[in-house]
């Protein structure tokens, strides 16, 4: 028999499944804290440049993000997270505008609201024998994780010159689902703003598999997006008329060079810092 200082040191968990975090050189996932940000003052705030991108959850280099499309061994997909997490109140979502972020009290949505809205089905418990409702709850069958195929990422590229810091923060996430409609086809539809900072605290301790050859080398889902380990492209900067690049550019070869103009034109300010 097993005692206790061997049974805490074991692989598995009490189902009998390994259990990454229970590895003798594993953080347990409770005690994993997001990275600090260095929070600068706006006077300190020489430059910024306010980006808007696209993540495509069907490139490679974003599977960790899409995958598993049922939670498993201790992970699940990003909008599985995010879904679950507004369910219980963790998080705000806030209602998605078109050409505007708006992160008030104002414009928060409710998660009941959301539900209906999106048709999602509900699993209702009652009582066998008075037939009262005991519960309603979402199957994760029923979370549309599989048709989250894209997210909208505002961010903001600044230099601080108290800390002489050049540097991204992400700001806020949008999920969008892609439903197949019988007579418009495949539709997209932006589903809810939620804050980067409201959803750290959880993905820090959400763990990502980033690697089908090595299942050690895993790290969360947090590290992920501060380290710039996504894939994505720009579709968006802030500007005076506040379009978005398809609106001005009538070809792919169009939209690809002002990509390329607003990623160098970021690249050479930072360059300019250092030159003497």
């Amino acid at each position: 028999m097993l005692n206790a200082q061997e049974a805490e040191k074991s692989f598995f968990d009490e189902s009998g499944d390994v259990a990454i975090s229970n590895l003798p050189t594993s953080i347990p996932l409770d005690d994993r804290e997001p990275i600090e940000y260095n929070n600068p003052r706006a006077d300190d705030i020489l430059w910024q440049k306010v980006v808007y991108r696209i993540i495509d959850l069907r490139e490679k280099m974003n599977y960790p993000l899409y995958f598993p499309e049922e939670a498993s061994d201790s992970r699940q997909s990003l909008f599985t997270t995010i879904f679950r997490l507004f369910e219980q109140g963790k998080i705000r979502a806030y209602a998605y505008q078109d050409n505007k972020e708006v992160f008030t009290e104002e414009n928060r949505i409710k998660f009941d609201d959301f539900v209906k809205s999106c048709d999602i089905l509900l699993t209702v418990k009652t009582d066998s024998i008075t037939g009262d409702t005991l519960s309603a709850e979402i199957d994760e069958s029923n979370i549309p994780n599989r048709e989250v195929l894209k997210y909208y990422a505002k961010e903001v590229w600044y230099f601080d010159k108290h800390n002489s810091v050049f540097t991204v923060r992400l700001i806020a996430l949008c999920p969008l689902w892609y439903r197949e409609d019988y007579e418009l086809g495949l539709q997209k539809r932006p589903l809810f703003w939620a804050t980067y900072d409201d959803l750290r605290p959880y993905l820090a301790k959400q763990e990502a598999l980033i690697s089908d050859k090595n299942n050690g080398a895993r790290e969360t889902v947090d590290d992920l997006f501060i380290k710039r380990r996504f894939g994505s492209y720009i579709f968006k900067e802030s500007s005076i008329m506040n379009r978005n690049i398809l609106q001005y550019n009538n070809t792919a070869e169009e939209m690809h060079k002002e990509q390329n103009r607003i990623k160098t034109e970021i690249i050479n300010f930072e360059q300019d810092l250092w030159e003497y």
